[in-house]
């Protein structure tokens, strides 16, 4: 007998990972990952199974595996949703913060990467002083950008936009995996 083909990705199960900040339900996380219910169901018992949540009647929580592992991503990343960017009316954003980036950073690859995943399309920006992008034959105002961050020195932000938020996170994480190997290795781990 041939079962379900899997409807989900690596990706799906470290967004899971990282909305789960308190016990919540599978409704919630099917409406915030915008995912069935039935992938999210898989998708926790995935996670369960490696030791990263518990459940209880209350939902669905992080263990200490899993709090432990979410503050690694943390400390090295920063995901958020962002709205209200003229430069992208009308198109979801979600950007991707990640601090002092150690390899070389090739601009094209990463928005390649990105798009590959979902997204139309990204900015790969740096900050020093304000931000502004990789490649300084490029201008534009990115100041609506900046005021939504808590960017640092040295941090490198890709900003993905898409018809949707699921595929501009997609974007968005797929690219800082390409270029932060603390990141890739948790990503392996999780599937």
């Amino acid at each position: 007998m041939v079962g379900n083909i899997a409807n989900f990705t690596k990706i799906d199960l470290l967004r899971c990972l990282l909305r789960i900040e308190k016990p919540v339900s599978r409704v919630f996380l099917s409406k915030s990952l915008e995912l069935g219910e039935g992938t999210i169901r898989s998708i926790l018992d995935i996670l369960k199974e490696r030791g990263y949540l518990e459940s209880n009647n209350i939902g669905h929580y992080l263990s200490k595996k899993g709090k432990s592992i979410t503050k690694k991503i943390k400390d090295d990343a920063h995901i958020k949703k962002i709205a209200g960017i003229s430069l992208f009316s009308n198109k979801k954003i979600v950007t991707i913060q990640i601090k002092n980036p150690a390899k070389p950073i090739n601009i094209v690859a990463l928005r390649d990467e990105a798009v590959k995943n979902g997204a139309e399309g990204a900015l790969i920006l740096k900050y020093d002083k304000k931000i502004r992008f990789y490649d300084p034959g490029y201008k534009a105002n990115l100041s609506e950008i900046e005021n939504k961050l808590k960017v640092s020195k040295n941090d490198l932000v890709i900003v993905a936009y898409a018809d949707s938020y699921k595929l501009a996170e997609y974007g968005a994480i797929a690219a800082a995996i390409s270029i932060n190997n603390h990141l890739a290795d948790i990503i392996n781990k999780l599937k």
